[in-house]
């Protein structure tokens, strides 16, 4: 990324940053495969040979490898599952069918320089928003921070920022402790929220946010900071 300056770098949700892949853990399946395959050749010339001794102790340690290996690979699709499974368990709680309707909000977003947009759009007769809350904790002890947002704007008027889920039945703390609440939005057939960090992401990711309306709370997968250049 050298060389280009903070407002050359403009994304949209239309047009997904290759460097997302950047942020998520290559998967140790892929990095395994060459030996994987030589060690089964070996195990093959060794299955023709006399001692089915040895064959058998051979084996042995090549399954325990394998599944060692098949193990470590899926930590990161675990948690991801776990995320999703979570998520799933947060929409259908009764709370959340009994004010609005998750698919009454569609989240897009756009990225210019160090200004982040985020616009939520309602479905005609969906709920008003309260709070919206998004997930920074995205690159580990580099993640951004509430303390990274410089200015932060709701529909043009000044954002009222928490570091503190407070009583929004969001369970935010299942998923993280790193975030940022946009709080007591007003009254809207339309969000945009714009925040300005005081550092350039050049990577990112897919995340969780959530959003209050009414009684109900609902988690969207959305994309968001991931690493600082």
């Amino acid at each position: 990324m050298h060389g280009l300056s903070k407002d050359d770098i403009s994304f949209s949700s239309s047009r997904q940053p290759s460097l997302i892949a950047e942020c998520q853990p290559p998967r140790i399946e892929a990095i395994i495969k060459p030996f994987k395959l030589k060690l089964m050749k070996t195990y093959s010339a060794f299955t023709l040979g006399p001692s089915k001794v040895a064959t058998s102790a051979f084996g042995m340690l090549l399954m325990i490898f394998f599944i060692g290996c098949s193990d470590g690979s899926d930590v990161a699709l675990s948690k991801k599952q776990d995320l999703s499974a979570n998520s799933n368990a947060l929409n259908n709680t009764p709370n959340s069918n009994s004010e609005s309707s998750m698919g009454d909000y569609q989240i897009s977003y756009k990225v210019e320089g160090l200004t982040w947009t985020y616009t939520i759009t309602k479905k005609e007769g969906a709920k008003d928003i309260s709070h919206f809350i998004i997930n920074l904790n995205n690159c580990g002890s580099s993640s951004s921070t509430i303390n990274n947002i410089v200015s932060a704007t709701v529909n043009g008027a000044p954002a009222k920022l928490e570091s503190s889920e407070g009583n929004t039945g969001c369970d935010v703390a299942s998923v993280t402790s790193n975030f940022v609440k946009f709080d007591d939005l007003p009254d809207a057939s339309q969000y945009v929220i714009v925040f300005t960090l005081n550092t350039l992401y050049g990577n990112f990711m897919s995340t969780t946010a959530w959003i209050k309306a009414g009684t109900s709370c609902h988690a969207y997968t959305i994309t968001a900071p991931c690493c600082p250049i």
